[in-house]
């Protein structure tokens, strides 16, 4: 049985059941040995780490082993402070990316462990790797690239891999993290050969504002790609649709006075991601316009949202569970270098992006 499912059986959250699993500090001693009767009870104890089954207390001091925690190998899952500035998203996708580290670490004998690295202050990120076990590797959720990051990584003492994240340039060095990430190249390719086969020549472009080098990568490979087709790149209709916080992470109002303030829309917009072409569809309706009948949309991650609206959004596929399988894969090839004697060796691995046709794209050449 999975973490998740055992979490759903019980009525309470996957963090909270890694918590008991692992005999990790964070919820009260009572609501612990309820769930570890209910896990007993239901004959699942070959979940628990050797710590539950010994009885020690969670946090407890370690004593003359070197490592303490689960008694199977471990992938970590980082999460760093910068991660939360998109938290609130209710669509984010990297629940299906933790769904497949999670099963292609049990399918390699290893459990899943998150770490946040600003809970403990004054703990090291390689500390806290060395207190949570036998440590295979780290995956690291998305989040802005910094030399604080870059040096906690270089000495966490494992390997790491990063998802969907580039390089990044801070000052005289360059630092390459090996990540897996889907290609924003191919996939901006494949929506804006699309939209000119079916003649679409006059394209727009609507992103958040938020930074990161998803965004920006996607935004620079949409460009290039209307150079490579013969098409006009028109500032005027790169539009900002805005960050947007909590609730307002799908405020529309403001994006539709942008495109109302516009001389003449484009025949089509092609959007940062999901949320984006959503946005556009409900700014477009607001002002009397029909997608895609007066300008068509397209999205990009193939998120759930592109099914529940009118009309369904064509988009680039993204699949979150094979990127996270594909992350503990990378920390077996990793591993496998150092140990064939590579020094640091970065690997980068992009997944395929396809393009799934739905409503939400008229062709002009049928008129």
């Amino acid at each position: 049985m999975k973490a998740k499912d055992l979490a759903k059986k019980l009525g309470v959250s996957p963090a909270t059941i890694s918590l008991v699993l692992n005999n990790k500090p964070g919820i009260s001693d009572s609501l612990r040995k309820s769930l570890l009767e209910k896990i007993q009870e239901l004959g699942h104890e070959e979940m628990l780490c050797s710590a539950c089954r010994e009885g020690d207390a969670p946090g407890k001091p370690v004593e003359k082993k070197e490592n303490r925690g689960c008694a199977c190998k471990v992938i970590a899952y980082i999460i760093s402070d910068d991660f939360y500035a998109d938290r609130s998203d209710r669509y984010n996708f990297f629940s299906g990316v933790l769904e497949g580290i999670e099963a292609e670490a049990w399918e390699n004998d290893c459990c899943l462990v998150m770490v946040h690295t600003n809970r403990l202050r004054n703990v090291t990120l390689a500390e806290q790797l060395r207190r949570t076990g036998d440590v295979l590797g780290a995956i690291v959720h998305p989040c802005r690239l910094s030399k604080q990051l870059e040096r906690d990584i270089k000495t966490a003492g494992v390997p790491c891999v990063f998802m969907d994240a580039g390089g990044f340039l801070d000052g005289p060095a360059c630092w390459e993290p090996s990540s897996v990430c889907i290609s924003n190249r191919q996939g901006m390719y494949h929506v804006v050969r699309y939209l000119k086969e079916k003649g679409h020549t006059r394209l727009g472009y609507v992103y958040s504002g938020w930074s990161g080098e998803v965004r920006e990568d996607r935004r620079r490979w949409y460009l290039q790609a209307l150079q490579q087709f013969g098409l006009e790149e028109r500032p005027e209709f790169c539009l900002c649709a805005g960050q947007g916080h909590g609730e307002d992470l799908f405020e529309y109002q403001g994006l539709a006075e942008l495109l109302r303030s516009l001389p003449e829309l484009p025949t089509a917009l092609v959007c940062e991601n999901d949320r984006q072409a959503w946005r556009a569809i409900k700014a477009l309706n607001l002002l009397g316009k029909r997608v895609p009948e007066d300008v068509s949309v397209t999205g990009f991650d193939d998120q759930p949202l592109c099914t529940m609206i009118e009309p369904a959004i064509t988009t680039i596929h993204n699949s979150p569970q094979l990127m996270g399988r594909e992350c503990v894969t990378m920390i077996k090839n990793l591993r496998r270098l150092e140990a064939l004697g590579e020094d640091s060796p970065w690997l980068r691995y992009e997944l395929p992006a396809r393009l799934v046709e739905r409503a939400s794209v008229r062709d002009l050449n049928k008129t």
